[in-house]
């Protein structure tokens, strides 16, 4: 009895040993086969925008859902999950079966899916999938960013219900195009967007009670973005980034008011407030502003000691040990992006940072190995600087009647036949808040005209203006006003809608309250009307030698005999309070509501813009206080004319234009 039982020990002990043997060379296959289409499934991510111009790297291909190999071109809706075969031609690979013979499947989350794409997608994204064995415990990781962005199955051998007909089968893979996933997979996929799938991966008791023998491996966000960030086009995507936003705040007029819950750059980076970007710079941004922090003013550190700066942009790099972005009120904690001491150097957001902020490794460039470094940029004060003697040939001609002349650095608007104006616009945006705007030009008209003071003549005609558009558009008017409006843009377009005029008026129109002098207007908003009828809250009231935004007496002829050169000097004062009586660039958190326009006419020494003119010394010829709205922080600007032909032709050559914004 003894020697039996010894025998039937041994017996037994071998047959389970043979068993496990094959078992384990059974799963040597699957675990080769899925670690096969996960690395192709990586390389795919990685190389994501080699195939698909101005798109992010890092998104993965839709699953296949008709047994033909291929990745669907779309599936389902945004940031809906999707589930379906793996797409082995798609991505270059035989069709990978595991050691049931079975093709592999696939499911990836919406937000990582390629097609349609989710609305941000960076190395904070979370995954829609949660990965457990049979009895509950967690594979991927406890957090939400552990939840994978993808997992591959090997269905193995059918189970309990799971019909895989091999009827109107096809070839390579096999089974039915309608075969479904529950006929080979045993968890269900959420088809609720922005919903989680838990998934259960079979065990080694799973498998013997025949429940579950699914078996699987999955892809993280952190999977995906440590190959991403070894390749150098992504790291110049974020220098480019930052350099580009460095440039642009220092240059351009920056938002004052920051949000609680936005790290105080969301606002900044949009297209409305100076920094517009487009293609794949708009791509970049779009996707990664979440990881951008601004602070005003501060200081940064750097090799050889500390440096002042207007305002310092952060790049928060990849998540630390400690740190979550899964949620909205996650983001809106500076201490979820930043590290060390620049967290509390940050602040709460909407105060004055402490700083100064760490930018000794690199000088704030983005590499594979300090990706989880806080980068920080210095943003200083750089003039804008616009004139007829570098930027001429820049300026874009609309309309009819402008004649630039590049060898005197000058530009005519000149009488035309018709009812359109001519336009003389510049494609370089100009900041107005925070900054004090400071121009100056001189002007001479074509024709000698006396009928201001004689009462008799031609009363030649119309004017010309510089007008002041919204730069919310990204972009400078590519249209005119018409002849009779001076070629101004009106309240009815998109860019006169909101504007300053600085008008130059030589031909009386009773209708609109004109005196008969010739004068010069400060108005807003596309109107060109000084009566008292026009809506008071964008214009002035009657142009009668009174009013400080229409002057004409002392009579100015601008026509007279014999023609001169008259000029204009124009300062724009931003941060005001209601009265414009104190005018200060605003401090952080604090409102540019109000500014302070002014123009002296024929006023002489005026042409240096570098620093303000003496309003007590020299006397404004017009000056208004506006109340300045969001969209005019940064503008557009050109001369724009409307001359009439005839015994009433005008025309009015512009010079010596210079601008500066600082």
């Amino acid at each position: 009895m003894v020697i039996l039982m010894i025998v039937g020990v041994l017996g037994a002990f071998f047959a389970v040993r043979a068993l496990n043997g094959i078992t384990a060379e059974r799963d040597k296959v699957t675990v080769a086969a899925l670690a096969q289409a996960k690395d192709a499934l990586l390389g795919y991510a990685v190389t994501y925008r080699d195939t698909h111009a101005n798109q992010m790297f890092g998104f993965l291909p839709c699953p296949d859902t008709n047994n033909d190999g291929n990745a669907e071109a779309s599936c389902g809706l945004t940031d809906v999950s999707a589930v379906g075969r793996l797409p082995w031609r798609t991505l270059g690979l035989p069709p990978l079966r595991d050691s049931a013979g079975e093709c592999l499947w696939y499911a990836v989350s919406g937000r990582a899916k390629d097609m349609p794409k989710t609305g941000v997608f960076n190395w904070d994204t979370t995954g829609q999938f949660v990965v457990v064995d049979a009895d509950g415990a967690n594979l991927a990781g406890a957090t939400a960013h552990d939840q994978p962005f993808a997992v591959v199955f090997a269905p193995r051998f059918a189970v309990g219900a799971q019909n895989r007909d091999s009827a109107g089968a096809v070839a390579d893979c096999g089974g039915s195009l309608s075969a479904t996933a529950v006929d080979y997979l045993e968890s269900a996929l959420s088809s609720v967007a922005g919903a989680t799938t838990t998934y259960t991966l079979s065990t080694l008791a799973s498998v013997r009670l025949g429940a579950n023998n699914d078996q699987g491996t999955w892809i993280t966000s952190r999977d995906v973005f440590d190959r991403v960030r070894q390749r150098k086009d992504f790291r110049d995507d974020i220098n480019t980034m930052l350099d580009d936003l460095e440039s642009c705040l220092g240059g351009m007029a920056s938002p004052y008011t920051v949000s609680a819950t936005n790290k105080g750059i969301d606002n900044i980076v949009a297209p409305a407030t100076g920094c517009p970007a487009v293609g794949l710079k708009r791509t970049v941004r779009d996707n990664w502003q979440d990881n951008l922090l601004y602070a005003k003013p501060g200081s940064v550190m750097t090799t050889t000691g500390v440096k002042a700066c207007n305002a310092v942009l952060l790049f928060a790099g990849e998540r630390g040990p400690a740190q979550t972005r899964d949620t909205p009120l996650a983001r809106a904690s500076p201490a979820n992006y930043l590290e060390g001491a620049n967290v509390t150097r940050y602040g709460a957001v909407g105060s004055p940072p402490s700083g100064p902020f760490d930018m000794t490794y690199g000088a704030g460039s983005y590499t594979a190995s300090n990706s989880t470094r806080d980068l920080a940029r210095c943003i200083t004060s750089v003039p804008v600087n616009l004139s007829f003697a570098s930027n001429l040939t820049g300026f874009n001609a609309v309309g009819v009647g402008v004649v630039p002349d590049p060898v005197a650095k000058s530009v005519g608007i000149v009488d035309a036949a018709g009812v359109s104006g001519g336009c003389f616009w510049s494609p370089t945006m100009i900041p107005i808040a925070g900054k004090v705007v400071r121009a100056y030009y001189d002007y001479q008209f074509a024709f000698p005209d006396s009928f201001p003071l004689s009462g008799v003549g031609a009363d030649r005609g119309n004017g010309f203006s510089l007008q002041v558009v919204t730069g919310s558009f990204g972009a400078a008017p590519n249209t005119c006003g018409t002849e009779v409006n001076m070629g101004v843009l009106g309240s009815a377009d998109v860019w006169g809608h909101d504007s300053f005029i600085f008008e130059t008026d030589v031909h009386r129109d009773a209708a609109r309250g004109d005196p008969v002098e010739n004068h010069s207007a400060i108005l807003l908003d596309g109107f060109l009307d000084h009566a008292p009828v026009a809506p008071s809250a964008t214009i002035s009231t009657a142009c009668n030698g009174s009013a400080t935004g229409c002057r004409h007496s002392p009579a100015n002829k601008f026509e007279e005999t014999p023609l001169q050169t008259h000029n204009q000097r124009i300062e724009i004062h931003s941060g005001c309070n209601a009265a414009c009586t104190v005018c200060n660039p605003p401090t952080h958190g604090a409102p540019n509501n109000y500014a302070r326009i002014t123009a002296w006419v024929d006023c002489k020494d005026c042409n240096d813009t570098v620093t303000d003119i003496d309003r007590v010394a020299k006397t404004p010829t017009i000056q208004r206080c506006v109340a300045v709205s969001p969209v005019m922080n940064t503008v557009y600007l050109g001369f724009t004319g409307g001359f009439r032909s005839g015994t009433s032709r005008q025309g009015v050559t512009l010079s010596n234009f210079v601008l500066r914004s600082e």
